[in-house]
């Protein structure tokens, strides 16, 4: 609080001029505070200070990479079986052919998928 130096009024600091008298009131400076060091927040306490804590979500199993390239595998074996069975069972030729490009297909698609599974489990 300030005292008027003309009528000795109290007033606010943040006055300029006295509200009683209209004298002009003079500055009263207040050193700044230094801030004091608490060093850097703890995460693991309660996180940082002015951000809230995220919401955890329930996590799911995490499917391995040779469970999928099992499951992946099985799958893309069941074409070939199918066109193994066509191929000598039918009597038909184009049915033949049908089966030959099924079979040429299918072995361009697991040996791209290999490929694949190599470049990834290399990269990881």
């Amino acid at each position: 609080m300030a005292f008027c130096p003309h009528c000795g009024t109290q007033s606010p600091d943040n006055y300029t001029q006295c509200p009683n008298c209209g004298a002009s009131l003079p500055q009263v400076q207040t050193a700044p505070q230094q801030p004091v060091y608490q060093g850097p927040p703890n995460p693991y306490a309660g996180g940082y200070p002015g951000y809230p804590q995220p919401m955890m979500q329930p996590q799911e199993p995490v499917t391995s990479a040779g469970a999928w390239f099992g499951w992946t595998l099985l799958l893309g074996i069941l074409p070939v079986i199918g066109a193994i069975i066509m191929l000598s069972a039918s009597n038909d030729p184009s049915a033949k052919n049908y089966a030959k490009l099924m079979l040429i297909l299918q072995a361009v698609v697991v040996g791209l998928y290999i490929l694949f599974f190599v470049f990834a489990a290399v990269m990881s």
